[in-house]
């Protein structure tokens, strides 16, 4: 029997001992890249390939250098560029546990190991290259978080490799500044978003695609009247959602600016609360109560009269749609979300006088006052003088009294009808009305003033200028006439000829009731009667004369309520100079001089008498019809009125 030496058995075993050490390492290395050639499923990957239709180029035969590689940021997106010697083929793919995403250029050789590049974007941790075989550089990013990618490789630069990552949401605030809420996304670069509201419970979404959140999922309770909570997430590997609990239903606007880059502002807008009303006898205060100053803009409209205010950038906040007012000059007050971002408050009046805005200085809203016409509810007559047969005084070219001042008298009744007051007209047309039937126009309709429109003559063409003529035998007669002498001349700048008694008059002097005639210029002159010819000084004409007659009634108002200590009662219909203005009872009366008689084409009292019956025409009390502006023609006739509310 042959013994084997001890140390051939320790030769023997350690062989042995080799095979095994092998075979294992054999084994592990084919695990090892059974795992490596595994693609993560959850991650969205794109190409863009010169060449080949898979994600995978074949190997070439010729080697290329690996050159650089770097990193950038373009637009809030991070790009990673791997320069080559030439063309080359690769594949992509992703590795958890930790997070990797694993880049392996084909046929491509190191000529040095570079350092790892540090990025640390809330994508990428860093960026590590290295040669993996032989035959295969490969380039490894640590992620910091899921995240999708594209790797592109183009014909007009095959030897650069370029890997981009989405665009970085970093977070999420909710402010309210000045009592206007936002929600603000901030991010790198120009995001984009696509919005929609969801219900059961009230939600605003926003999604954001193309985007990582670069941070872990946001929920931010608010405490705040609409919002409850904010929350973002990463709804999918490559779009950021952004969710905002409500408290209720509500309108707001989602928007981009240049001036705040990388923002995306879901603004609430300023909340309207409501609205609010207070009165005394001169206006009524309508107060928009809102959660802070928003922009207002206002519109006048008529037929009907109302009074529009749009809040930009504002939300209707109240249950409280339509505000009952009733108190003579305004109706009642709608609430309406007009459109989304737009809340639309609309004053209904009986007619409209003119107002003022002013800016509550707690910040609670626009106020805006709505001035009481002195004239509401009065009744007043408008004599339009001559007609028919009668034409009245003649001009140099032709012009005939009788359809100027029936032009100017329908003018003045619109401009009288929209602030309130009852307009009886003794013509609308050219007709002949005799004296007497005007006088009763006025005691018909128990009228409260009596005016009457001429245009004046003398026998020669040399005199000009405005006056007014009033009879001293009826009570208030001569404060009506400084009135409108006074707002006529400042309105039309022609010569002030005064204001002057004339009890010869009939019109005037057998009125029941505050009355006067005006002369609004000399048709026998020539400058005077051009001016007559145009439309846009009868205009200026028809306002002086309607603003004289609302100064008499705002002085009566006054006087009234001096005498009365506020209570609702008359003055006493006495003539009495001691309630005249200081400045009317100081002015001097003037004799008309025979050459300057008045063209109104009434003669003394006697003359009066001859006028024949048979002459006489019914009344018109007809109302004028309204002569609009453009700018009131905005809105139709309409009861609903549409357009002043959704």
């Amino acid at each position: 029997m042959r013994l084997i030496s001890p140390k051939t058995s320790i030769c023997a075993f350690l062989v042995v001992l080799g095979v095994i050490f092998l075979s294992v390492c054999a084994c592990a290395g084919q695990i090892s890249a059974a795992e490596e050639q595994h693609i993560n499923p959850e991650i969205p990957v794109s190409f863009a390939q010169s060449s080949g239709t898979g994600a995978t180029q074949l190997a070439t035969a010729e080697r290329v250098s690996v050159l650089q590689i770097s990193a950038s940021d373009k637009d809030g997106s991070t790009t990673v560029e791997i320069s080559l010697s030439g063309r080359a083929s690769f594949s992509s793919f992703t590795l958890p546990d930790p997070l990797r995403l694993v880049l392996d250029i084909e046929g491509a050789v190191l000529q040095s190991r570079p350092d790892p590049i540090l990025i640390n974007d809330g994508i990428i941790h860093r960026v590590r290259v290295g040669q993996f075989n032989p035959s295969i550089v490969r380039v490894v990013f640590d992620l910091s978080r899921v995240t999708s990618y594209t790797v592109v490789q183009t014909e007009d630069k095959p030897d650069v490799i370029c890997v981009s990552f989405p665009k970085r949401v970093t977070g999420v605030e909710f402010f309210e500044r000045d009592g206007r809420a936002e929600a603000v996304i901030s991010g790198e670069g120009s995001l984009q978003y696509e919005t929609l509201s969801l219900s059961g419970p009230p939600r605003i979404v926003v999604d954001l695609p193309g985007a990582v959140l670069a941070s872990d999922a946001i929920e931010m309770p608010v405490s705040h009247p609409q919002v409850t909570c904010v929350r973002a997430s990463q709804f999918q590997p490559d779009t950021v959602r952004v969710v905002l609990d409500l408290v209720k239903a509500t309108t707001y606007s989602v928007s981009t600016s240049s001036d705040r880059p990388g923002e995306v502002v879901v603004d609430l807008g300023y909340r309207i609360l409501g609205a609010e009303f207070s009165g005394d006898e001169k206006s009524t205060t309508v107060d928009v109560v809102s959660s802070g100053n928003p922009e207002v803009k206002f519109m006048v409209l008529a037929v009907p009269h109302r009074i529009v205010m749009d809040f930009e950038n504002s939300t209707l906040d109240t249950t409280e749609r339509v505000i009952p007012v009733g108190d003579g000059v305004v109706e009642r007050i709608r609430l309406a979300q007009h459109s989304p971002m737009t809340v639309r408050a609309v004053l209904d009046l009986n007619y409209y006088a003119g107002h003022s805005t002013a800016v509550d200085p707690t910040g609670r809203g626009p106020k805006v006052e709505v001035f009481k016409s002195p004239i509401a509810k009065t009744v007043i007559v408008i004599d339009p003088g001559h007609g028919g047969m009668d034409p009245g005084a003649i001009g140099p070219t032709g012009l005939q009294e009788k359809a100027v001042v029936l032009d100017i008298s329908k003018k003045v009744a619109t401009q009288l009808q929209a602030m309130g007051a009852e307009v009886v007209l003794t013509r609308s047309d050219d007709v002949s009305v005799t004296l007497p039937e005007r006088v009763k126009a006025a005691s018909n309709v128990r009228a409260d003033a009596f005016i009457s429109i001429h245009a004046n003559a003398s026998r020669t063409g040399e005199p000009t200028g405005t006056e007014t003529l009033y009879s001293g035998t009826v009570s208030m007669s001569r404060v009506l006439a400084e009135s409108v002498q006074a707002a006529l001349v400042s309105q039309i700048g022609q010569v002030d000829r005064g204001a002057r008694e004339r009890n010869d008059l009939m019109v005037i002097r057998e009125a029941k009731c505050p009355a006067c005639l005006v002369e609004v210029v000399f048709m026998s002159n020539l400058k005077e009667e051009l001016l007559l010819l145009d439309p846009a000084f009868r205009q200026k004409a028809a306002q002086g004369i309607t603003t004289g007659i609302m100064s008499y009634f705002q002085w009566r108002k006054d006087r009234q309520s001096q005498v009365s200590g506020g209570r609702d009662e008359k003055l006493p219909v006495t003539r009495d100079d001691a309630i005249l203005p200081a400045d009317n009872r100081a002015q001097s009366k003037e004799v008309v001089q025979p050459e300057e008689q008045s063209g109104s084409g009434e003669q003394p009292q006697s003359g009066d008498q001859s006028q024949p019956e048979d002459q006489s025409q019914s009344v018109d009390q007809s109302q004028p019809e309204e002569q609009l502006h453009p700018e009131d023609l905005s809105e139709p006739d309409d009861e609903s009125r549409p357009d002043d509310m959704p």
